[in-house]
């Protein structure tokens, strides 16, 4: 049965690094970590270097704004809504500048030995069929989903193998599925 995560009901959590706060839309605990995956939203208003994560995987997304991102390893990518999410590890040093003013993002980390992860933003009218994948969504304006609405930045979780009918403003959709043992 869906789960519906209302945007006024979030709490805000610290960054590692003391540099911000990020606002948690939906975790699940892990095995040996504090989450097994999670995804949050995050302002970011000046530069810095991202708190340090080892053994997670990351997708970073664009909701407002335009973000310079220095990735160790990876050739520096700027950012922008609307844009694919851009994957990396957790625990690569990671460097970010907004790029003419506060930047807005959603971010989905997770365990990558408990489990599979994708993060894609979809413009309007999405359709996913029941898979083995649990589907998280954040609205990104008012929206049907699976006959409930939905109002703008609010999310919901669907457990698998309960198929996605959203008719409305665009969404970033994160597909979450246990890893292979």
């Amino acid at each position: 049965m869906m789960q519906l995560l209302p945007a006024a009901a979030r709490i805000e959590v610290a960054w590692k690094n003391g540099g911000g706060v990020t606002s948690v839309v939906a975790s699940a605990p892990g095995r040996l970590r504090e989450f097994g995956w999670r995804l949050s939203l995050a302002e970011v208003s000046q530069a810095g270097a991202f708190s340090c994560f080892p053994g997670i995987s990351r997708f970073m997304g664009i909701l407002q704004g335009r973000l310079r991102l220095e990735v160790e390893g990876q050739q520096p990518v700027e950012l922008s809504p609307a844009g694919p999410a851009f994957g990396f590890a957790g625990d690569a040093a990671t460097h970010a500048a907004p790029v003419g003013g506060a930047v807005h993002n959603i971010n989905l980390m997770f365990d990558p030995a408990c489990f599979t992860a994708s993060l894609d933003y979809e413009p309007e009218g999405i359709q996913r069929p029941a898979c083995a994948a649990a589907y998280l969504m954040l609205t990104l304006g008012p929206m049907m989903l699976n006959g409930t609405a939905l109002g703008a930045l609010d999310a919901a979780l669907l457990p698998s193998g309960e198929a996605v009918d959203a008719q409305g403003g665009g969404a970033w959709i994160a597909a979450l599925a246990p890893a292979a043992p």
